[in-house]
């Protein structure tokens, strides 16, 4: 009898969730043609290398997590539809950061990290509307004090930096954008808008983490598990 090779952690829940994203509807008439040779190809890569991505990461958290069974995640319906929509989400964005996110999002889903439902789904819903940009702004001023340490740790020994705002820790972090660029203020009433971050403009931001409770969970959701 032929012995078929076991699924993997990865397969079952690649099954469900390439099923959800098959139902994206196709263009059709005069258009098909220009669909499929200048965005289906594309976009079936771009398809593919999410969800090997993904059947990755949901392999290695199967692998790592005692507990953690792929058939009872592929049979979790509020675990499949975080997948499914941070799928679709994927197919959207080329920026690594997010979809790196994403990943994050779904490994700490799966883990239980943030139980709440609605929450989660608000939280793909925000990811979907940040750019990289936003999520740096966001990090920035949720973990400032790891960067305050960071820089500390680079000075020469018995020297010591008084950093005296955030706007000075921001300018030797980042090189590409001064910390008076208005593109900045505009982030941070995004983020206020969020309900993420307690300021409005980013010369409000202090040497102490500015979050919300719900700019908290946010960062559980996205963060890199430990």
């Amino acid at each position: 009898m032929e012995e078929y090779p076991e699924k993997k952690s990865g397969d079952y829940v690649h099954s469900s969730v390439k099923g959800g994203l098959n139902l994206v509807p196709i263009v059709g008439g005069a258009l098909s043609t220009l669909f499929e040779t200048v965005i289906s190809s594309p976009i079936d890569k771009r398809k593919e290398e999410w969800l090997r991505s993904l059947a990755t990461a949901i392999n290695d958290l199967c692998d790592t997590v005692d507990g953690l069974k792929p058939e009872n995640l592929a049979e979790n319906e509020e675990f499949l539809s975080i997948c499914i929509h941070a799928s679709n989400i994927a197919l959207r964005t080329h920026q690594e950061e997010k979809l790196e996110r994403l990943l994050n999002a779904v490994k700490n889903t799966a883990t239980g990290l943030v139980a709440d439902e609605s929450k989660r789904m608000i939280f793909l819903r925000v990811i979907d509307e940040m750019t990289e940009l936003h999520i740096r702004v966001f990090i920035f001023l949720a973990e400032i004090d790891r960067f305050v340490k960071e820089l500390d740790s680079r000075q020469p020994p018995n020297q010591t930096t008084f950093w005296a705002d955030a706007r000075n820790v921001w300018e030797k972090t980042y090189d590409d954008i001064k910390s008076n660029d208005n593109i900045l203020d505009v982030i941070v009433a995004d983020l206020n808008r969020y309900g993420f971050v307690h300021i409005k403009q980013f010369h409000e931001a202090r040497l102490e983490p500015v979050t919300t409770k719900f700019g908290r969970d946010f960062v559980n959701f996205i963060k890199p598990r430990s």
